[in-house]
């Protein structure tokens, strides 16, 4: 073939395979902005920050890759008495941050952290005020609460479960979290 038919060639190829452009959908994006604006405190912090003490649990506790022990609950405030920015009948609940550095990814449970300290075969599990297991990644069985006298109450628990072989250790954890308002219309 000689040099200029292959330069046509490649020319008409190129030419043919140029891509094609069309309109396929559209993303409509809804929400608001809301002028409610809650204090929020953890459990005996006076802020949003808080601990919650999960105790010292026995390996020996779980037989089984599944089994949970050491329920703790706890609870986050939201308003407060007489706090007007904080309007009755608002519905208010916590959203747990899915953050892969924190959260399995796989189980939805919060790692047990400590470097070379830390416990092995458990992670800390979170349920809602119903008992209802939370997935972080893909679950979070979201309880709304409604802002009553300007407060409300989220309440959860948290427990040890295995996930593994246990090895002992220190065997704390952190998740972030969002609070979510729902103003009345």
């Amino acid at each position: 073939m000689n040099l200029k038919a292959l330069t046509s060639a490649l020319l008409i190829a190129g030419l043919a395979a140029s891509p094609a452009f069309a309109e396929t959908g559209s993303i409509t994006f809804t929400g608001s902005v809301a002028n409610v604006t809650c204090t929020v405190q953890g459990e005996n912090s006076g802020g949003p920050n808080f601990t919650v003490d999960m105790g010292s649990i026995s390996a020996g506790e779980f037989a089984n890759v599944g089994d949970y022990h050491g329920s703790v609950g706890f609870r986050i405030r939201v308003g407060g008495e007489g706090e007007k920015s904080c309007p009755d009948g608002t519905k208010v609940w916590a959203h747990f941050d899915a953050d892969g550095t924190l959260v399995d990814a796989r189980t939805g449970m919060v790692k047990v952290t400590n470097g070379a300290n830390a416990a092995s075969g458990v992670q800390i599990r979170l349920f809602n005020e119903n008992g209802e297991k939370i997935d972080i990644f893909n679950d979070q069985k979201i309880v709304k609460q409604t802002v009553k006298d300007n407060q409300a109450t989220i309440v959860h628990t948290a427990a040890y479960e295995r996930v593994g072989d246990i090895a002992a250790g220190q065997a704390n954890g952190l998740v972030r979290y969002t609070m979510n308002f729902e103003p009345t219309s």
